[in-house]
């Protein structure tokens, strides 16, 4: 056997597996799923995803052995989402079920997106299978995709070109299917809409924290005495920034945002000549109803290579609107489609989100993985070693310093 990489190897650390995580709970879904079953044997846990790739959840990979009629053996692999038990992360549960809108998601809204294309003769898939299993805990249970191949790209050196085209096709492909399912069915639940930064006790721990900091360390970013003027005015405006995108805008072009679409989010499967066969977004936790300019600005700018981050970033645009106006008009959108004009004009108009992703979502994807990551370091007020790395990080750097002048000569900073 060729040795093991160091992502198998963290892979296989020690978990702590959930009490209600037996056999038993697994028993009806097996049932379904196994011709012929009789019983299981055994079920195993490891981490599902290596330390300091994820932050939201506890990731598992459940290996569950199966015995059927005829004593032949099968295995099948789940992925496992549960909660962390952090007070903090209590809270948020508290406020948004995300694990019960995850779950919708999977279960009720993406199998919606997806019958919209196969109603045209289209076969679009956007992620994993989910199941359900018996239980009154918090949890998402997906397929495990790593048997078909699928994998994330190397969120450190960021995604190129041919990927990050092939991600903007899904995009497009998404907020089509998601706008002419409203305008067929009327509006969305809720929980489908609202998105992460819904209160201000978030955009105070997560934005203003991050901008506050990033401040702290901007003397050791070259040319920062250009924006550092810029850079403190709209550290101030966070809050404005958040609420303006809050309540969509009716004269706007508006659809279901992943809300989270960062590289980790992203999988992809690849044929014999590592081309790209398939992409698949995970993590449906945080959908936000609204204008596309938020996960447009999310993507591209957490999550490509520096050197097309913002040298190619109108074509980018101009690509995802092809494909945007191609899929619209594939599932006989009804209404007016959207110009590339209106899609630039609201990326102009909502460009404050462009340094809130930057300045406060760009250092997790390019921080070195730590196993000290969590969901508690994210939202913490205080000033913490882990945050401060964030922005110390010579990689963030080096995209800031290619990304601030950027954003002033948008007007992101203004």
């Amino acid at each position: 056997m060729p040795p093991q990489t160091k992502d198998e190897q963290s892979f296989q650390r020690d978990v702590k597996i959930p009490e209600w995580v037996t056999p038993e709970a697994f028993q009806d879904l097996l049932k379904n799923k196994v011709k012929d079953y009789k019983e299981t044997k055994a079920l195993r846990a490891k981490a599902g995803v290596a330390a300091g790739e994820n932050y939201a959840t506890i990731m598992l990979r459940l290996e569950l052995d199966v015995e059927t009629n005829d004593k032949s053996q099968v295995t099948k692999a789940f992925m496992l989402k549960t909660p962390h038990h952090s007070e903090a992360y209590r809270k948020l549960l508290d406020r948004t079920n995300i694990f019960d809108v995850e779950r919708g998601m999977y279960l009720e809204v993406v199998p919606e997106l997806e019958q919209l294309y196969r109603d045209v003769g289209a076969e679009v898939k956007f992620g994993a299978e989910a199941y359900e299993v018996a239980t009154s805990e918090h949890y998402v249970l997906l397929e495990d995709l790593r048997p078909r191949g699928f994998k994330n790209a190397d969120r450190l050196q960021g995604l190129d070109l041919a990927h990050t085209e092939s991600v903007l096709t899904k995009f497009a492909q998404w907020h089509a299917a998601s706008a002419v399912r409203v305008d067929l069915k009327g509006p969305y639940n809720e929980k489908y809409t609202k998105g992460f930064f819904d209160s201000q006790e978030i955009v105070d721990a997560f934005c203003v924290g991050s901008a506050k900091t990033l401040l702290k360390h901007i003397d050791q970013y070259e040319g920062h005495e250009a924006y550092l003027k810029d850079l403190h005015s709209v550290s101030e405006k966070l809050y404005d920034v958040v609420n303006d995108l809050k309540e969509p805008k009716s004269d706007e072009f508006n659809a279901l945002n992943h809300g989270d679409g960062w590289s980790n989010n992203i999988m992809f499967q690849y044929n014999d000549k590592n081309e790209i066969l398939n992409t698949y977004f995970v993590d449906l936790q945080l959908p936000k109803w609204g204008t596309v300019a938020q996960d447009l600005y999310y993507f591209l700018l957490s999550s490509t290579r520096l050197d097309i981050k913002t040298s190619k970033f109108d074509y980018f645009i101009w690509f995802y609107h092809s494909e945007l106006v191609k899929h619209l008009n594939l599932l006989n959108y009804s209404k007016s489609l959207p110009t590339l004009r209106s899609i630039r004009y609201a990326l102009n108009k909502y460009s404050g989100w462009a340094f809130i992703c930057s300045a406060c979502v760009m250092g997790y994807v390019l921080l070195d993985p730590t196993d000290g990551a969590d969901f508690d370091k994210i939202i913490a007020k205080e000033n913490s070693s882990f945050r401060n790395s964030l922005y110390t990080n010579p990689r963030y750097r080096r995209h800031m310093e290619v990304l601030m002048p950027w954003l002033q000569h948008q007007g992101a900073l203004e």
